[in-house]
């Protein structure tokens, strides 16, 4: 069967191509042959959403990417250079008057600051060191300074939300879940091209099967009028084969426009340029005849990006439940730090002998009336978590039943194809029959219009089977990242993003 249908299907094509150009050279600048996965591997490399797919992935990357420094030690410089002022304040008085005074001073500031997160307490570590210059501008111009040598502090919540513990969990799944929907966005790309591929082969075949109808018609009606005008043929018959041919011209006008409109569709997606016409080959059948449903499951599991996107979303809605908790208006904070530091009116002393500083702060804030405003944060944070674990079970069982449809009407696709490739080699035997007892004269044009008709539906119905056949497929493969025929998992190079 398997031999004798794609031999058949060669030979469809193969003629099809040559009568496209003998019968309209003048509609069809140029002829190219194009295989389903040529089509496919032009349009995963070169359409528009194969390009949006790659920046998608960007994206995702430099999240993460800034998920990662962020928790790099952080340096920073700032200062006043210089900072100019010239008021009119009130002062006090040495003799406790209070009098308005003209002042104009200068400032001029330096600091170099250095940042580091803890990620396991939540706390922020942090060293500086700074310099800063003070001008007061009277009859004798004073100058002081003051120098911060090094100062190191920690800042550490006792009882808050840890916003790095939440990151560390969540931020890998991100980066997993862009890496899986890149592969299955190039599976979606391969599903959509053989969808337009097939929409466009159908065209095609379509439009072969009635130009050569149309040639065969002309050969009937050429026929019929000799046969009329000798008495063998009433004008009843002869009126019969004109109108099938000029509605087959008809057909003929309307399908060339429908194959320019597809042959556009399909070039745009897979980014072919237009000028070129496209000849379509025929695919051959999957190697794959059946999918075992459980083991599509397994790789669905393993494979989707689906399952790291709900465990991201799971933990979010966990993640907003620790901070509804956390924020309930009750707060404890540790400030401590120790640095060294001096003042002089020489630059030259301000570095000697400096002076130690030491700050410890114990900080905290107890809610006496909140109205249960905590409360209610959390319950209502319970809530979109409980509501979350359920569209999680509710989405994983509607994806499991989709895949389980799709397998099922892959493999249905073996029977229907089998089907398909003995009515199409019946069809054409009667066809034959009832061409030649037409031209004989033993049945009448009805007889002779249906099988021709039954023959071309048994062709487009092939034809449409191999496309479920397909589509299911790569559904089938975009849910599961999973290439049945090689047996492996499908595997993209992911595209680095510029540094």
């Amino acid at each position: 069967m398997g031999r004798r249908m794609k031999h058949t299907l060669k030979r469809w094509g193969c003629w099809g191509a040559m009568l496209f150009m003998v019968l309209f050279p003048l509609r069809i600048q140029a002829q190219i042959l194009l295989p389903l996965d040529s089509a496919i591997h032009l349009a995963q490399t070169h359409s528009i959403a194969a390009q949006q797919a790659q920046y998608d992935y960007w994206d995702a990357c430099y999240g993460y990417r800034l998920y990662r420094k962020s928790l790099l030690p952080q340096l920073s410089l700032s200062g006043n250079l210089p900072a100019f002022n010239r008021t009119i304040s009130k002062i006090t008085m040495p003799d406790g008057s209070e009098a308005f005074v003209s002042q104009s001073t200068g400032n001029y500031a330096a600091s170099l600051y250095l940042r580091q997160p803890i990620p396991f307490t939540g706390g922020i570590f942090y060293a500086s060191t700074g310099l800063q210059r003070l001008d007061i501008y009277m009859d004798n111009t004073t100058t002081s300074y003051l120098a911060n040598i090094v100062n190191f502090g920690i800042s550490q919540p006792i009882i808050s939300y840890n916003t790095y513990k939440w990151q560390k969990k969540m931020e890998p799944l991100a980066l997993q879940k862009a890496q899986r929907q890149y592969a299955e966005v190039l599976e979606h790309i391969a599903l959509q091209t053989v969808i337009y591929f097939f929409e466009l082969l159908e065209t095609q075949e379509t439009l072969a099967l009635k130009v050569e109808n149309k040639q065969n018609s002309d050969t009937l009606l050429a026929t019929a009028r000799e046969k009329f005008a000798i008495g063998k043929f009433t004008e009843a018959q002869v009126l019969e084969v004109e109108v099938d041919n000029l509605n087959l011209t008809l057909e003929i006008e309307q399908l060339l426009q429908e194959l320019s409109n597809r042959t556009r569709v399909l070039c745009d997606y897979i980014g072919w340029d237009e000028s070129a016409s496209l000849v379509l080959q025929v695919p051959e059948t999957l190697t794959v005849e059946v999918i075992d449903y459980d083991k599509a499951l397994g790789q669905y599991r393993e494979n989707s990006p689906a399952e790291p996107d709900r465990q991201h979303r799971l933990l979010q809605a966990q993640s907003d439940l620790a901070r509804a908790k956390a924020d309930n208006g009750f707060s404890v904070n540790l400030n401590a730090s120790f640095g060294l530091s001096k003042n002089d009116e020489r630059f030259r002393n301000v570095y000697r002998n400096p002076l130690d500083q030491e700050q410890v702060t114990l900080s905290f804030e107890i809610p006496i009336l909140e109205w249960g405003t905590a409360r209610c944060k959390r319950r209502r944070a319970e809530a979109s978590l409980a509501n979350e674990e359920l569209a999680i079970r509710q989405e994983t069982l509607a994806s499991e039943h989709e895949l389980s449809d799709f397998v099922g009407r892959f493999n249905v696709q073996k029977y229907r194809l089998q089907l398909a490739v003995r009515t199409t080699e019946l069809s054409q035997r009667r066809y034959e029959m009832t061409s030649e007892a037409y031209a004989l004269g033993r049945i009448g044009f009805l007889d002779f219009s249906t099988s021709q008709y039954e023959k071309d539906n048994a062709r487009i119905t092939y034809l449409q089977a191999l496309a479920t056949s397909w589509q299911c497929y790569y559904q089938i493969r975009k849910m599961t990242l999973y290439d049945f025929e090689k047996g492996v998992k499908v595997t993209r190079e992911l595209p680095d993003a510029p540094k």
